[in-house]
């Protein structure tokens, strides 16, 4: 990583300068690991992770790559970082930094955040009047604390977050009247739609279509698909017995493989794996 300036810069790792191991001071539903508040931030990051971290830009520009999907985002942006697909971020140009506030962890809470879609992360845009930069700090502080009472506020305080985005994704702009309709058809199918048809219902031509429902929900006609499909999947995992195959084919998926990889790419766990998450809940 790059050089990151100022005090708020340093790395604090919530275990590592603590003479008492992190697991015996934490609720076992979760374990923060490291947070980070750089307000002129030049990371460049390319890796696999093996845990999972929410990350917020709150100024400047980035450049994000989470598999095969690409995305440029400017101004305030949540997004996650989890095990599975290799994730590339960086500056985007021409700015040289940006403001980047971070929080790492792990545990088995992180199963229902699954199941209840709020983690992994899309990348997410906010609204112009939202600003979550204090409240960050906030939980960066609660997560450095070694108590109780800090480790449950900051738990309580990640969730409220990640449920208030959450929330947020299911209100499009009320000015975008094409929009709804067709968020309601791709929910519906658990296909994939074609991008042209879509288009043409929303009375746009293709490329402003894509454009415009990029800018609008913050993610690109095919990735959101991608994740509607998989949320079907989800369902049926969690809902039947059916072979994980069979529940494939019934999404259009021709290989099982690419089902398998494109589940764990969303989700960060393969379609297996979910399944028998879901046997004990």
């Amino acid at each position: 990583m790059a050089d990151c300036d100022g005090f708020f810069g340093q790395l604090w790792y919530f275990s590592a300068n603590m003479a008492t191991p992190l697991t015996r001071r934490v609720q076992p539903s979760l374990q923060f690991l490291f947070g980070q508040y750089v307000p002129r931030c030049k990371h460049r990051v390319d890796k696999q992770f093996d845990y999972h971290v929410l990350q917020y830009l709150d100024g400047g520009a980035v450049t994000l790559t989470i598999g095969a999907d690409h995305f440029q985002m400017q101004g305030r942006w949540f997004w996650s970082s989890y095990p599975g697909p290799r994730i590339r971020f960086h500056a985007a140009t021409p700015d040289l930094s940006w403001v980047h506030r971070y929080l790492a962890f792990r545990g088995p809470l992180l199963r229902r955040w699954q199941d209840e879609g709020l983690f992994p992360l899309r990348p997410q845009p906010l609204a112009a009047d939202a600003d979550y930069g204090e409240r960050f700090d906030q939980l960066l502080q609660l997560a450095l604390r070694s108590d109780r009472w800090g480790q449950s506020r900051a738990i309580l305080l990640l969730e409220l977050i990640l449920t208030e985005l959450a929330e947020a994704r299911t209100r499009p702009q009320q000015a975008a009247a094409w929009l709804q309709p067709v968020l309601a058809q791709m929910q519906a199918m658990g296909a994939m739609t074609d991008q042209d048809h879509l288009a043409a219902e929303a009375g746009l031509p293709p490329r402003t279509f894509r454009r415009k429902f990029t800018a609008a929900v913050g993610v690109s006609p095919r990735q959101y698909q991608i994740d509607c499909r998989i949320d079907h999947a989800k369902q049926m995992l969690g809902a039947t017995e059916l072979p994980i195959k069979t529940i494939a084919q019934s999404l259009g998926y021709q290989d099982v493989s690419f089902f398998t990889r494109q589940f764990r790419q969303v989700t960060g766990v393969a379609p297996a794996a979910y399944r028998r998450s879901r046997e004990g809940a």
